[in-house]
Formats: structure tokens, C-alpha cells, sequence
């Protein structure tokens, strides 16, 4: 009953904001919506290239790297008329939702309530299920939310189906749902690199097994890197194994603009993008690895400009690799700095005070991670050296792999949407005492 319970209360509070925010679903700010419809209409997957002006139909497509393709993909099967419909959409990211709920009710109950379905593992799910990052994300054409699910079904299937019996089947099982995870987020590729060696240690089974397990694995991550690569070389010119967007992240996180408002701006005040912003508009004029480009105002209609070039997808992704580059390695130092302050901005309790954004939701948001991340602590300490166990290295390595990664690329709390389930089975352990520890915690070896 316990378990339904979780469901119900699911379905009723992500039902409801889903349900009440379904015009959210018509935007596209990441342009997978947009992807998704081209891919219904022309079977490419890319960005438009003409379109009916008539009835906005796409007649051509341009293949694009842009995006990863996993959610994309799904979405366009979500089409009424080619066109991504919203009811669907919100039928995905409510389903979604449930599973993650669901998984993390399994996951707090095996690691820290002796297998029951007791009142730490219910509180844990009941986090997810009213977690602000979560329930906002969830009402936004974005992947925060199969995100999130991917990477708790991968610490459920690791915590719940691999450590008490590993077999051959269930590493390749593994591997899958790992290569799904990266075909979401080329960042879980780094969690992959973390998860699959340890196949190899997480067990007492024997060698030749253990190795079998790790190859098999390791070839099934393989071989999706490969296939996605191998399609962009194909596709768009180039042997992109992520995205072409990964330039532009990096980027915003190191720019000349950005490291200025570090330098300069006050405690607790936003970051002003639109200096920068306006100045890569400009992009296609200049050397972006010249410190005067950055200085440049572009606003001045006297001042004389280089002739503007064109650039492909590829070459603009690397335009700003190099623009950021150039910047760290002009001011090493304050890339340092940045990096503690994305990090920083990461795991923050408090979102930013910007336009549109009131303060009665910002103290509300504040309080109750305040709160999330004293039980966080709390947790940690009641469960112990016991959190160094193989069955807790899929958690421990998806923090260290979202902390390093967004600590020099772009960051905001809901990049940490992913492991928020993860890390509610820890704070559960510190809102209630759990009824057992030691025996629960400790591996079970498989014969």
C-alpha cells in the first residue's frame, strides 16, 4: 500500500503542477521542441532549413549536432500534425516523475531501510516528489527531467538489481541504461567512465566473470559513443561524440564579461549577460581570442567593423571553445575563483533574484533547501563509513561527476537535478533516524 501510495501522491502533485503550467510546454528555450517537430515533418534529424511560409510546414532540414538526441527523439513521437503537443508532453514528464519517485522509494529502502518500505524511504521519495527544482523543470520542454529519471534508474538498477546478484545480463542492462543517460547528457559520460570500471570491483564473484561483466559493458558504451559520433561525422562534417552546443557553455562560463562581474560585483547580485551576449552576436566579426574583441563596441554605428564571415555549426562550437580558452588563459587565476563560484552556485540553497522572480518564492525555495542540506549532513554522519560501501559508489560518483563537470562549465542549481534524488535517500537518513544501518549497509557478497 505503501508503494501505491507514493504513486498516488505522484500522479496528484507533479498531475497538478503539470496540469496547471501546460502553456509552458509551447515554448522551446533549448530548441528541442523545435528539433523534434523538423524531425516528425522531414525524418532529419536537424534544424529547419526552409519552411512553408503558408503553414509553417518544414520542407528541408539541416542535420545538426546541436542537441543530444535521445529527448528530441521522444518528443517527436509526441506530435499531433507534426506538431509537439503539450498534453503529451506533460503526459511524458508526469510518467517521468513517477518513475523517479518510484525508484527512489526502492533505492532509500534497500541502503537505508533494512528493505522495507519505512518511513525514511517514504520521506525520501516524498522529496523528489516536491523537490522545487524538480516540480519546476518538470513544466519546461527541457531534460531536467528525464534526466533526473535516467540517472536514478541507473542508481536503482546498480543498488537494487547489480550489487545483491551481478550477472552478464544485468551489466549489459547497466550499460544500456547508461548509454541512454549519455544520449540525454554527454555529461553522464563521465558518470559512465566512474560506474563501468567498478563492475569489476563492486563484487565477490570471480574474476572471469567480473571481467566478462566489465568488457561486455564497456563495449555496449562503446559502441552508442561510437554510433552517435560516427552519425555526426556523417551528418554535420564532424566527429562530434557530445554536442556542438558544448563551446557556448563553456563559454558562458568564461568570458571576459563574466570574470569582470566576479571581480566587481556585489554579494547575492545576477550576473548581467547582456554585455556579452551582444558582444557574441558579433561572432561572426573578429578574433573572439583578442582581448579587443571583447572590448569592442559593437553598439557604435562610426566605428569601423570587419566583414562579417559565415561560420558552420562545427566551427562556431569551436569559435567558442577558443574564446574561452583564450580567457582562462589570460586570467588563470580568476578561472580558479570561477570555478569555486560555479560550484558554489551549484549546490547554492538560494536561487538569484532576477526580473520576473519575486522574493516570497526565493525565501520559500531558500528555507527548504536550507533544511534539505542540514538533513543532507545529518545523514551523512548517522550512516557513516558505511557511504564508502560498493552500493553507494553510483550516488558518490554522480556528485563528483556533476560537481566537477558544471564546476568549469555553465552552472545553476538545476543542473543538479539529477542527483537530487540521490541525494534525498541521504536526507531522509537525517529528517528520520532509519531502524537499521550496519546490516543494511554492508555489501552482500554473490556467490
Amino acid at each position: 500500500m505503501k508503494f501505491v501510495g507514493i504513486i498516488v501522491l505522484a500522479l496528484v502533485v507533479r498531475g497538478g503542477v503539470v496540469l496547471s503550467n501546460l502553456d509552458q510546454f509551447d515554448q522551446d528555450p533549448d530548441a528541442y521542441r523545435v528539433i523534434a517537430e523538423t524531425l516528425s515533418q522531414t525524418r532529419v534529424f536537424g534544424l529547419p532549413a526552409t519552411i512553408d511560409p503558408g503553414n509553417g510546414t518544414v520542407l528541408s532540414a539541416k542535420p545538426t549536432a546541436f542537441r543530444p538526441p535521445l529527448y528530441p527523439y521522444l518528443l517527436s513521437w509526441l506530435t499531433v500534425d507534426h506538431h509537439v503537443h503539450r498534453v503529451l508532453v506533460g503526459l511524458l514528464h508526469l510518467g517521468l516523475g513517477v518513475l523517479t519517485a518510484v525508484c527512489t522509494l526502492s533505492i532509500a529502502s534497500r541502503l537505508i531501510d533494512g528493505g522495507r518500505y519505512s518511513r525514511a524511504s517514504i520521506l525520501a521519495a516524498v522529496l523528489v516528489i516536491i523537490d522545487p527544482i524538480l516540480l519546476q523543470q518538470s513544466t519546461l520542454v527541457m531534460t531536467e527531467t528525464i534526466a533526473a529519471a535516467l540517472a536514478t534508474l541507473c542508481v536503482w538498477f546498480w543498488v537494487c538489481r547489480w550489487m545483491p546478484s551481478p550477472t552478464l545480463a544485468k551489466a549489459l542492462i547497466f550499460a544500456v541504461l547508461l548509454a541512454l543517460a549519455y544520449l540525454c547528457r554527454p555529461t553522464f559520460l563521465v558518470w559512465a567512465v566512474l560506474m563501468l570500471p567498478a563492475i569489476l570491483f563492486s563484487t565477490q564473484i570471480c574474476w572471469i566473470r567480473r571481467l566478462a561483466c566489465t568488457f561486455s559493458a564497456v563495449t555496449i558504451m562503446v559502441l552508442v559513443v561510437g554510433l552517435w559520433t560516427v552519425r555526426n561525422q556523417i551528418a554535420v562534417g564532424h566527429p562530434v561524440w557530445a554536442t556542438s552546443h558544448g563551446g557556448y557553455t563553456l563559454l558562458l562560463a568564461n568570458n571576459p564579461s563574466f570574470y569582470d562581474y566576479l571581480r566587481h560585483g556585489k554579494f547575492g547580485e545576477a550576473w548581467d549577460a547582456e554585455p556579452f551576449l551582444e558582444t557574441y552576436q558579433h561572432r561572426f566579426q573578429g578574433d573572439p581570442t583578442s582581448e579587443s574583441f571583447w572590448q569592442t563596441d559593437w553598439s557604435d554605428p562610426t566605428a569601423e567593423l570587419p566583414p562579417a564571415r559565415s561560420l558552420s555549426e562545427h566551427e562556431d562550437d569551436q569559435w567558442s571553445y577558443q574564446a574561452a580558452k583564450a580567457t582562462i588563459a589570460r586570467e588563470p587565476s580568476m578561472f580558479v575563483w570561477s570555478c569555486f563560484v560555479r560550484l558554489g552556485r551549484l549546490w547554492s540553497p538560494m536561487p538569484h533574484h532576477v526580473a520576473g522572480r519575486s522574493w516570497p518564492p526565493i525565501v520559500i525555495v531558500t528555507l527548504y533547501y536550507l533544511a534539505f542540506w542540514f538533513a543532507t549532513i545529518v545523514g551523512l554522519y548517522r550512516i557513516g563509513r558505511v557511504v564508502l560501501a560498493p552500493s553507494w559508489w553510483a550516488i558518490i560518483a554522480l556528485v563528483i561527476t556533476l560537481s566537477a563537470v558544471h564546476s568549469i562549465y555553465w552552472s545553476n542549481l538545476r543542473m543538479r537535478s539529477p542527483m537530487i534524488p540521490s541525494l534525498a535517500v541521504i536526507a531522509a537518513a537525517g529528517f528520520v533516524r532509519p531502524r537499521i544501518i550496519k546490516p543494511l549497509l554492508v555489501d552482500q557478497d554473490a556467490d
